[in-house]
């Protein structure tokens, strides 16, 4: 998989590797968990709207990079937004990152677990 989460103590990591590294113009992202508002998995819908910084967007297809909806920043990489995890962040460079794992409701699971400023049972 060209997208893969780390776990660290204090923040976790979203490496891009190959081609998705080059079309969303990251190598990584490093998210502490301080920083996450909210976390969801499983769907996400960029507006049409919105505003494509740096990256790539192809209309039904992939999406990868900076984006720009109502003054809030974006960065995105997927291809099918049924298998997505969604982070609201605050006091970071994105406001929102929406990015394609393998199983996101474990890794929403996980994100829950090391975020205790976040209510569990408001998430499942």
């Amino acid at each position: 998989m060209s997208r893969s989460i780390t776990f660290e103590e204090n923040e976790l990591i979203i490496r891009f590797s190959g081609l998705t590294a080059f079309a969303g113009l990251k190598q990584e992202l490093k998210i502490p968990y301080s920083s996450i508002k909210n976390v969801q998995a499983g769907n996400f819908k960029l507006h049409w709207n919105a505003l494509r910084l740096f990256g790539t967007s192809i209309p039904r297809g992939y999406k990868g990079g900076r984006f720009l909806y109502k003054g809030q920043k974006y960065f995105l990489s997927y291809n099918d937004v049924n298998q997505v995890v969604v982070l609201d962040l605050e006091g970071y460079d994105y406001d929102k990152v929406v990015v394609q794992v393998g199983s996101p409701k474990q890794i929403k699971s996980a994100i829950l677990k090391r975020c205790p400023h976040l209510v569990y049972e408001k998430h499942q």
